[in-house]
């Protein structure tokens, strides 16, 4: 099974190539000590697609991997 990383960077070129990024919680943030780490998937124009529910970051990982396979 690949690291949390390796899955990261797979799912970010895969949405680079549509124009979307991921985001991830701040190391700093306040969120990350509550709740963990979370994303966010951004399209060109900014605006959150993913990730932007109850709380900011609240995407799992699993949740992103599966929004860039279904683009």
């Amino acid at each position: 099974m690949p690291s949390i990383k390796i899955r990261e960077d797979r799912v970010r070129r895969r949405l680079a190539k549509d124009g979307y990024r991921l985001a991830k919680t701040p190391a700093r943030s306040w969120l990350r000590s509550e709740y963990g780490p979370g994303y966010m998937v951004l399209d060109p124009a900014n605006i959150v697609r993913l990730g932007g529910g109850h709380r900011v970051y609240d995407a799992t990982l699993d949740e992103a991997e599966a929004f860039a396979l279904n683009l």
